[in-house]
């Protein structure tokens, strides 16, 4: 009897352990809408954009734990690249600009709302901490890759504009059609995660990606184009890789969902 009850309390003592080390460090949500919500088809594609709305939110008492990585994977779309205009990280970075960019290269736009603060305390009580929210510009890099940077300005300022635009080099994202779906990967570097020695905690993240075209053989075509949807619903799902410093806790977790399109 004793022997069993031994046997039970370890059992317990256990779940509870790996329960606890697999406990959640976010919470997450993502909706993605393209727009037109139009189906469209291989022989008569639609030129769209779409709008992706991100969010995390830390647990037990912790503020966001620093996201390392976020890819988002939309269905049915085509990615048409050739002969739009390009701004390379090279030349924002050199610039701690991204004004002298073509207008043309820009696909997409939006901001983020974020608390940078001590890097050993992710308490949401940590007097340190202080409110991030710059703006966020996307650029066409070329090849498929992409430019993220942040832009600081009249309600979007990071730090109380102590950390100015330019102070956050541009980092680096790939943006590529993979069989049927769109797949945008975002790795997130630690110049980023970590400004200034602080540490980054996302919130919120609102992009629009814009409805542009170019051409492909002289002939006028929508960047982003649908090709079709699943009996009337376009999936998108959006994986968010996480660390929590002060726990060394890493986690990857994936929202999901659909859109009606016809």
């Amino acid at each position: 009897m004793r022997k069993s009850l031994v046997i039970a309390v370890t059992t317990a003592i256990m779940l509870i352990a790996a329960a606890s080390a697999y406990a959640a460090i976010n919470t997450y949500t993502a909706k993605d809408v393209v727009s037109p919500a139009k189906a469209g088809t291989a022989k008569k594609p639609v030129s769209v954009g779409y709008s992706e709305a991100l969010s995390a939110t830390g647990t037990g008492g912790n503020r966001t734990a620093e996201l390392n990585n976020i890819k988002t994977t939309i269905y049915g779309l085509k990615l048409n690249t050739k002969g739009l205009p390009t701004c390379s990280l090279a030349s924002i970075a050199a610039a701690k600009s991204d004004t002298a960019c073509p207008k043309g290269a820009m696909v997409a736009t939006g901001a983020i709302t974020a608390v940078i603060g001590s890097p050993t305390n992710f308490s949401t009580t940590d007097p340190t901490a202080t409110a991030c929210d710059p703006n966020l510009h996307v650029w066409n890099a070329g090849g498929g890759n992409l430019a993220f940077f942040f832009v600081e300005g009249p309600g979007h300022l990071c730090a109380d504009g102590a950390v100015a635009t330019g102070a956050v080099p541009p980092y680096p994202a790939t943006r590529k059609q993979v069989g049927k779906n769109l797949v945008v990967n975002v790795p997130i570097p630690t110049y980023v995660t970590q400004p200034l020695g602080l540490a980054g905690s996302l919130e919120t993240e609102h992009l629009k990606w814009l409805n542009l075209s170019t051409k492909v053989n002289g002939k006028k075509v929508g960047v982003l184009q649908s090709i079709g949807c699943q009996k009337g619903k376009r999936p998108f799902s959006v994986s968010f890789n996480a660390t929590l410093p002060t726990t060394n806790t890493t986690e990857t977790k994936t929202v999901s969902g659909k859109q009606a399109c016809k």
